[in-house]
């Protein structure tokens, strides 16, 4: 056998027969903490269309299925716009349906849950406005109203459809 060959084969049956050193068995604790959260889920349901009259009518908002909410929550039913110039509380006539000497535009009120008026006049000041809140499975109402006062009664014609569209922001809020 050659010097090279020899010594490789050494080294091999060294290698093969050296005894693996294996440290001692420490053991190691670790602490595991887990801190769980739950989602709150709810439905809120709006009517998509509501009617009303000169007295105005009545809106039933119902949060169902309400879980999770955390102490101090609320869900909060907000103005989030409308399909008015500037976010405004108005209606609309058809213009085919009014002439120029009567009203186009017809503007409305909400009352909400705690009885604020929520009113525009020209800006958007609606917006962002709370109109009902939910902490559990409930039924709210809030009252809408049309404005109409005694220098444009004249001016509103009746029969004639008035229309316009509400868009509501729903969130979890802070309870008072």
């Amino acid at each position: 056998m050659n010097k090279k060959a020899l010594a490789a084969f050494l080294a091999a049956v060294s290698c093969i027969a050296a005894p693996v050193t294996a440290l001692a068995a420490e053991e190691s604790t670790q602490e595991i903490s887990a801190v769980l959260s739950m989602e709150p889920t709810y439905t809120v349901t709006i009517p998509a269309t509501v009617n009303m009259g000169n007295d105005g009518t009545s809106v039933d908002v119902t949060a169902a299925d309400v879980e999770n909410l955390q102490e101090g929550q609320k869900i909060s039913v907000t103005i989030a716009g409308t399909n008015y110039y500037r976010n405004q509380l108005v209606l609309e006539a058809d213009r085919e349906l009014v002439d120029v000497n009567h009203a186009r535009t017809l503007r409305y009120q909400i009352i909400n849950e705690a009885g604020e008026t929520i009113e525009t006049t020209g800006q958007d000041t609606a917006t962002g406005s709370e109109v009902v809140s939910f902490t559990g499975n409930e039924t709210k109402q809030y009252q809408i109203k049309p404005v109409i006062v005694d220098e444009n009664r004249d001016r509103l014609v009746a029969g004639v459809p008035y229309t316009g569209s509400i868009t509501f922001g729903i969130a979890l809020a802070e309870a008072e």
